[in-house]
């Protein structure tokens, strides 16, 4: 479990440090404070040795493009353009500007991502032809000191290949903090996850004890549901069945609301991150306030028992107030907190509010967010 962080030079954070993280943390601020990117650097982190992780940003921010190229044999090459100078602090690709994400209690944990311009050629199989370009710049990143991946980029600074991908040695550390599998991590953010990511969950969950911890958060919004199923057929409304009490025949979660989908891919996530981290950008998105207290007191929960440490995000005033109610109502008041990021200027730090200071806050209608 991560207990602090520290992010130098990534995006909006220039040199930001957060301590004393729970076992559930709530972010919230107002917008353009950091939430977002604050989810961002603990996913990059906690992908140790992984860098498809920073591809995964870069695509879910649209942060890049299709283009084609021509080729010789006149065949056309479509290529993904992806803009890495916008991870940097200042938008653009500077060889003395490093970022650092690291957490330092606990176990040591940590990556750097560094820019160096480089002058020479490398030669690139594509599409059964060889295409040599001049390249103008090299990203490396190192993980724990240690295993190092090292990523091309053409000419214009923009469009990366993977041309080499050197692991130097495995990060152990890293390891007996959250264990050997990397399929414990997810990344929800405030569009809907696909029926095919949710398939892939529910294959590792059905006919085990973590379907009745979904089950029961789908009750949060209808108490009358009894069962879930997927079926073959991998449309929105009509792959995921659910079994009403009462009901002869299993009724499509479409048809039920966009509610009922958002509560079901968050208990879905949670329960499958057992012994790693689940990460929620805007976590009330499609939830009614009156659901939110039940759907915090399921997170705590779900992450006491799996083992599991959340970060999320919210603008709502009603989820900081389910939250502190679901933290009140805890037989362990430790096991949230909330932070609140606040900017002025250059400079991002986080604000922590203690269980007793949020329970005033919400009681005399303190702005927090």
């Amino acid at each position: 479990m991560l207990r602090d962080l520290t992010i130098q030079n990534y995006r909006c954070f220039k040199d930001f440090h957060i301590d004393e993280l729970a076992r559930v943390n709530l972010i919230v601020g107002q917008n353009n404070s950091g939430k977002t990117t604050f989810l961002e650097a603990i996913y990059l982190l906690v992908q140790q040795q992984n860098i498809q992780a920073l591809f995964d940003v870069l695509n879910g921010r649209g942060e890049m493009s299709q283009i084609q190229t021509q080729l010789a044999s006149d065949q056309a090459v479509n290529r993904t353009k992806y803009q890495f100078e916008h991870i940097f602090y200042g938008h653009q690709l500077t060889p003395d500007l490093s970022i650092y994400i690291q957490s330092q209690k606990e176990e040591q944990l940590s990556l750097k991502i560094q820019a160096n311009p480089i002058n020479q050629q490398v030669v690139i199989p594509i599409a059964e032809e060889l295409e040599t370009r001049f390249l103008a710049w090299e990203l490396i990143a190192c993980y724990n000191q240690k295993a190092t991946v090292k990523i091309s980029l053409l000419r214009d600074a923009s469009v990366a290949h993977l041309v080499s991908s050197q692991l130097t040695e495995r990060n152990n550390n890293y390891l007996s903090l959250v264990g050997s599998s990397q399929d414990n991590f997810n990344f929800m953010k405030n569009t809907a996850v696909v029926f095919n990511q949710m398939a892939v969950l529910w294959d590792a969950i059905t006919l085990t004890p973590k379907e009745e911890s979904v089950v029961a958060a789908l009750q949060i919004l209808e108490p009358d549901v009894e069962r879930i199923s997927f079926t073959s057929n991998p449309t929105t409304n009509s792959g995921i069945l659910i079994k009403i009490r009462g009901q002869n025949h299993p009724v499509p979660l479409g048809s039920m609301g966009d509610g009922m989908r958002r509560i079901l891919s968050i208990a879905m996530a949670a329960v499958s991150s057992e012994n790693g981290f689940l990460l929620v950008d805007e976590i009330d998105t499609g939830l009614y306030y009156q659901t939110q207290t039940d759907m915090w007191r399921l997170i705590f929960e779900t992450a006491q028992q799996l083992n599991v440490q959340v970060f999320a995000t919210t603008h709502s005033w009603d989820c900081i107030a389910a939250f502190q109610e679901a933290l009140e109502q805890s037989q362990d008041s430790s096991v949230g907190k909330l932070f609140r990021l606040s900017r002025r200027g250059e400079d991002i730090r986080a604000v922590e509010y203690t269980p007793d200071e949020l329970s005033v806050a919400v009681r005399q209608s303190i702005e927090v967010r």
